[in-house]
């Protein structure tokens, strides 16, 4: 795969849920990037800079970016953007040099990188790196060749399966097969978007694929057929988290295929739901810090990077207003509380000693990606094939 607040009728409110659900208005709202040229200025007069940030929602909390700020005595000025598409428009319409840095989707490195927006950096560049899950100092994502990479990752979050606990077994929900019970007939949430869904179908046919988005048409075949044979089982597609949290609190939705709902769910009181990656695997949502080529800052641009790379950057970032996530640096753990740990899975994993849970789910994913072999128009209508039914 990021809410506003809603009530079930008169009980307690509907948390904010799920990193597609942040409304428009507040993203309109974080800040505009102004007008004009940046000014070429050296380190001695580094007072007088502004950063220019792209980024999705949170980065720009106070809270936040604020440190960074008092730090380098500079003004970030953030542009706010929602999905990836849009991101790619707000770049493309401004002029080269507008932005300092674009945080985006990991799939969306290499839009950047063919359109000769963004520059690699060496990884000994960020040092924190060092306390990273591995799986996030080796995406397939940045690499950029020549030992260099496109970016950092910052953020991320699961794909996995959302469920009601008194109503399904956390043994059948360890298995995406589950979805097929009898029991569950009209009763399945799925998201209105192909990247994710297609990417979980994937792994439930081809199960612990190193990249379930790099398919033979063959392949993709036997996804198409896992996907239509699923659709008279699913009773909501939601364009975003939002409506299919609010069926499941009804009871009317007892399993989805969107992780991470049970965080909010949680963290506001209900604690009849659950999340896990079944042993087929799960999807991950990743967020990367890049460089923009035509930074006129790019030595400050790498220090904004190095600074969200911090454990105690991604914990705030992890608790940000705009939604829950995860942080790559397994530090983070160190500035949570124990609740909060517990929450987002940074505590022991009873089943694998000396691991934290979230290293265990990490393992059990795979980054969310794009086509490999196909181009995307043919997975998207795949999955117009299913939504219509």
């Amino acid at each position: 795969m990021r809410g506003a607040g809603r009530r079930n009728g008169a009980a307690r409110p509907v948390p904010t849920v799920g990193r597609r659900t942040v409304l428009k208005a507040g993203a309109a709202a974080a800040g505009a990037v102004a007008a004009g040229p940046l000014a070429v200025l050296s380190r001695s007069a580094r007072a007088a800079d502004r950063l220019r940030v792209l980024t999705w929602p949170g980065y720009e909390e106070k809270n936040v970016a604020e440190e960074f700020e008092d730090t380098h005595g500079i003004k970030i000025e953030f542009k706010v953007y929602i999905g990836g598409e849009q991101m790619l428009r707000s770049f493309n319409r401004a002029p080269r040099g507008t932005y300092d840095n674009v945080l985006v989707d990991a799939e969306y490195v290499h839009k950047l990188a063919a359109i000769d927006a963004i520059e690699p950096y060496s990884p000994e560049d960020i040092p924190e790196l060092a306390n990273y899950h591995p799986r996030f100092r080796n995406m397939r994502q940045i690499k950029a060749g020549g030992g260099r990479i496109w970016g950092t990752a910052t953020r991320f979050g699961f794909y996995a399966m959302s469920y009601n606990a008194d109503r399904m077994s956390r043994e059948a929900s360890e298995d995406w097969n589950s979805l097929f019970l009898p029991e569950l007939a009209g009763r399945i949430g799925v998201l209105d978007w192909y990247l994710p869904n297609m990417g979980i179908a994937s792994l439930a046919v081809h199960p612990n694929t190193e990249n379930p988005y790099d398919l033979s048409d063959g392949q993709l075949g036997a996804v198409r057929a896992w996907l239509l044979r699923l659709r008279p089982q699913v009773g909501m597609l939601g364009a975003s988290s939002r409506p299919i949290v609010q069926a499941m609190i009804e009871g009317d939705i007892v399993a989805a295929m969107i992780g991470d709902l049970d965080i909010d769910l949680k963290f506001a009181g209900y604690k009849n739901f659950e999340a896990t990656i079944p042993k087929q695997g799960g999807i991950r949502w990743q967020e990367v810090a890049t460089v923009c080529k035509q930074s006129r800052n790019k030595d400050l641009a790498l220090e904004w990077i190095r600074y969200v790379s911090q454990a105690h950057v991604q914990a705030k970032l992890g608790f940000a207003r705009a939604f829950k996530a995860r942080g790559p640096n397994l530090k983070i753990a160190d500035h949570w509380t124990a609740e909060q740990n517990r929450l987002m899975g940074y505590d022991p994993d009873p089943e694998n000693r000396g691991r934290m849970r979230v290293e265990t789910l990490i393992d059990r994913s795979v980054g969310r990606d794009l086509p490999v072999q196909q181009d995307a128009k043919a997975w998207i209508d795949i999955f117009n094939e299913f939504r219509a039914g």
